[in-house]
């Protein structure tokens, strides 16, 4: 009986030991984590805004490197971004910087709540290679997760009056991310004709207005589970390609577009947001459509409608998930599939959006073209 007591306090005690060492090996990886990948700030206004700078592994300040911006969604944050993608082991990989930036409540996507509100008529040819375009705006249309109110969003999705009058003014997010792009550029080697933005719902919204605000900096953009809003004015000074990954089955961002789940912000659906950006690029008239096979038995079809003949050799792809919800396809499945669907494991989006992106730089500055000549 003592002998089968002192076994079991030694395996007690080893299984002990190897909950120490392991969590102990845990601490010490997110202290090296936390200690390769500052936290860096800028002030806008009166404000202080920060992001997350991920160098890949044998960072050499001799090299310049591309520049890949994450943008979290709503009710999340930059280390969550970084969590759910797992982009940085593609950084790693292809020498990448990832940077993952902080919002303040939520991005700000560049659509006044009125504007909303008085559903005012789509707008055409107003600036532009292909013309000028109005789009809605504000993350998850209806405000917040599904059930989960969502703080500011969920105010916004209820009208004017009170909720309106106790609403924090937007920050400034086109002057936080101008100025992150001008601190990156003096305190870390980059090669600023390859930066790009790539985001996940809320935070794919945001990608939009950078395309459509910030052309002469972003080469390309690729939002995953966000639409085209209908009310945003959107004129790029180029074309900007767009690669879009969209669930068929999202439950919090409709493939089908609309207006949310309080019909506060209306949105086209996926296919209408991919036809009306590659207008705007100035690309044919029908996308080439073709089908990416799931990789396991159960697994999720993706179908792709690609846009080509676009000016400046852009192009304008749409990646269907067939059953996916409003999720990271080859990330983790961040919330239940009852709230945010389904995570594809078929389609790995941190690979395709970087292959999509290294195919793209911004064009040479117009007086360093003429000079060529």
């Amino acid at each position: 009986m003592a002998t089968r007591q002192r076994r079991a306090f030694f395996c007690f005690l080893g299984f002990a030991l190897l909950i120490s060492v392991a969590f102990f090996l845990e601490q010490m990886h997110v202290h090296v984590v936390r200690a390769q990948d500052p936290v860096e700030s800028v002030t806008v206004g009166d404000a202080s805004r920060t992001f997350v700078v991920h160098r890949p592994q044998g960072y050499d300040p001799k090299q310049h490197y591309p520049v890949v911006i994450l943008l979290h969604s709503l009710n999340q944050d930059s280390n969550d971004m970084a969590r759910l993608s797992h982009f940085n082991e593609v950084a790693d990989r292809y020498g990448i910087i990832a940077v993952y930036p902080d919002a303040v409540n939520r991005w700000n996507v560049g659509v006044a709540l009125q504007q909303a509100e008085q559903q005012q008529p789509r707008r055409r040819g107003m600036g532009g290679r292909g013309g000028g375009v109005w789009f809605p705006g504000g993350g998850y249309p209806g405000g917040g997760w599904p059930g989960q109110g969502g703080g500011q969003g969920q105010g916004q999705g209820q009208g004017q009056g009170q909720n309106q009058q106790q609403r924090p003014k937007p920050a400034d997010d086109l002057a936080f991310f101008n100025a992150m792009l001008d601190k990156l550029s003096t305190e870390y080697s980059v090669d600023s004709a390859r930066i790009y933005a790539t985001g996940l719902s809320d935070g794919g919204f945001m990608d939009f207005r950078m395309a459509c605000s910030m052309a002469d900096r972003i080469a390309a953009i690729a939002p995953v589970g966000a639409e085209m809003p209908k009310y945003l004015f959107c004129a790029p000074g180029r074309p900007v390609p767009v690669l879009m990954i969209n669930g068929t089955s999202d439950p919090v961002v409709s493939y089908n577009g609309g207006g949310g789940r309080t019909g506060s912000y209306l949105r086209l659906s996926a296919v209408e947001s991919a036809k009306d950006w590659s207008q705007l690029d100035g690309c044919g008239e029908k996308p080439q459509n073709s089908t990416l096979k799931p990789t396991a038995k159960k697994g999720m079809e993706t179908r792709v409608e690609a846009y080509g003949g676009c000016h400046d050799g852009a192009t304008v792809t749409l990646d269907s998930i067939v059953g996916g919800g409003n999720t990271w396809p080859g990330g983790e499945q961040y919330l239940d599939e009852k709230t945010i669907g389904k995570t594809s494991q078929d389609l790995n989006a941190d690979e395709v959006i970087w292959k999509f992106f290294q195919t793209y730089h911004m064009p040479p500055p117009a007086s360093a073209a003429a000079a060529s000549h």
